[in-house]
Formats: C-alpha cells, sequence, structure tokens
C-alpha cells in the first residue's frame, strides 16, 4: 500500500516530501502541487509517463491526490525499473543457470542477502574491529596506526567508507570482509598527506606528530580523492 511505497522510499531518500504524511495533510496549492495531472516526469528527463489510461488529461484533486502518489511511488520503486530489473535477473540466470523460479541465488537467498553479496556492507563498529585484526602494521608507524583506528572508531560510517575507498578504491566491504591490508610509512612531516597503493590495500603514514593531525590530513586526502572510483 500506500505507506509501505513512502516506507521504502524513505529508506533511500528520507527528506523526499513524497516520503512524508505531510504531502496528504497539506492542500495542493501548498505543497505546489496545484495543476498536477496524473502523471510522472523521470527524474533527469523530459519523458512524461501517464498513470492511468489519458492521465495527462486528468487533474489531480484533494479526492484522487492520494491515488495519485501510491502509482507514483509505485511507478518510480518498480514499474520503472522492470526493464531493468528483467535483464539483470537474465544476466544472472545466464551465468549461474536455473530457471525464473528455480535459479539458487533467487530461491536459497533473500533479498537483503543478495544485496549484501553483491553492493557489500557498510563499515560499522564489527567491520572495523575485523580491519583491525587483519592489518600488518610497519613498525615505523605503530603509534601512527592505533591513532588511525581511534579515528576509524570515532568516526562515522562516511568517513569510514571514505578512508576505505582512498585505501582500496572502494568505500563498501564485501560479504567476508577485508582480507588483508597494510599501513606503511611514508616520506613527509605533518604537513604531507596520507598516501595509499589500492591494488595492495595499504595506507603510507607519514610519522605525524598528534592524532589530530593524523585525522586533519587523512580527511584531506579523502576528501581530495572524493569522485575517483574502481570501475
Amino acid at each position: 500500500g500506500l505507506e509501505e511505497l513512502q516506507r521504502q522510499l524513505s529508506e533511500t531518500d528520507g527528506d523526499d516530501i513524497r516520503a512524508s504524511k505531510m504531502i496528504l495533510q497539506r492542500d495542493l496549492a501548498e505543497s505546489g502541487m496545484r495543476g498536477q495531472r496524473m502523471t510522472r516526469t523521470i527524474t533527469h528527463t523530459e519523458l512524461e509517463v501517464e498513470l492511468v489510461p489519458g492521465g495527462k488529461d486528468v487533474e489531480v484533486t484533494e479526492d484522487n491526490k492520494a491515488e495519485w502518489l501510491q502509482l507514483h511511488l509505485q511507478h518510480k520503486l518498480y514499474s520503472s525499473l522492470q526493464k531493468a530489473a528483467d535483464a539483470f535477473r537474465t544476466g544472472i540466470l545466464d551465468v549461474f543457470g536455473g530457471s525464473r523460479r528455480t535459479c539458487p541465488l533467487f530461491v536459497l537467498l533473500s533479498p537483503s542477502e543478495l544485496a549484501m553479496i553483491w553492493a557489500g556492507t557498510a563499515v560499522g563498529d564489527n567491520a572495523v574491529q575485523q580491519w583491525h585484526e587483519v592489518a600488518v602494521v610497519s613498525e615505523e608507524v605503530s603509534r601512527q596506526a592505533e591513532w588511525l583506528w581511534e579515528v576509524l572508531n570515532e568516526g562515522d560510517e562516511a568517513l569510514r567508507g571514505g578512508v576505505l575507498k582512498f585505501c582500496t578504491g572502494v568505500n563498501r566491504l564485501p560479504r567476508s570482509g577485508l582480507q588483508s591490508f597494510q599501513v606503511q610509512p611514508a616520506d613527509g612531516n605533518d604537513e604531507a598527506l596520507p598516501r595509499a597503493m589500492t591494488c595492495a590495500n595499504m595506507l603510507q603514514l607519514p610519522r605525524y606528530s598528534s592524532k589530530q593531525v593524523l585525522r586533519s590530513q587523512l580527511v584531506k586526502a579523502v576528501e581530495l580523492c572524493d569522485g575517483f572510483q574502481i570501475l
């Protein structure tokens, strides 16, 4: 129903007014919907899709705006993705075999488990601990490495993901976690930025004088590398 669609939208974009009850509580003029038709314009395009037969000629009113919102979200979250989802499913069947109903991946795993396998997981507290456990640290920067773990434990998932991406090229962890990681020394003083070798899962740290300096320079390096992506 509508509430479930709004909940799903809020999981990906909690600030979207379409995920809020306010859109139904406000009148059309207050929501900026006066003159809206039973259509949806695809994001970043000029393509307009009718949500009901003849939707371009059907005006949204106070009486049918809940119906419009439900049809709108149904199309945004499901119908518009159907062709791509079918193609993705066909590709999976080509690789793993089976049929639409019997492919092992679809029968044995839940949607959340599939998402974890293909998209990985965010860097939570347990992941930082596992990351720490597999790390091989040079004695020359052992003190700086300890500060690194403290910074990661104190940071949020965005910072952790950014550091992981800087060091490995990806900002999410595989289901089995990170299998190897190195912390090695780098030339330079407090003014130098850390370096990374993504092919070796290696972070190279100058011998920073304090945790505050390490945090500042690490954040700066992460921000500067934002936009780089392993494809």
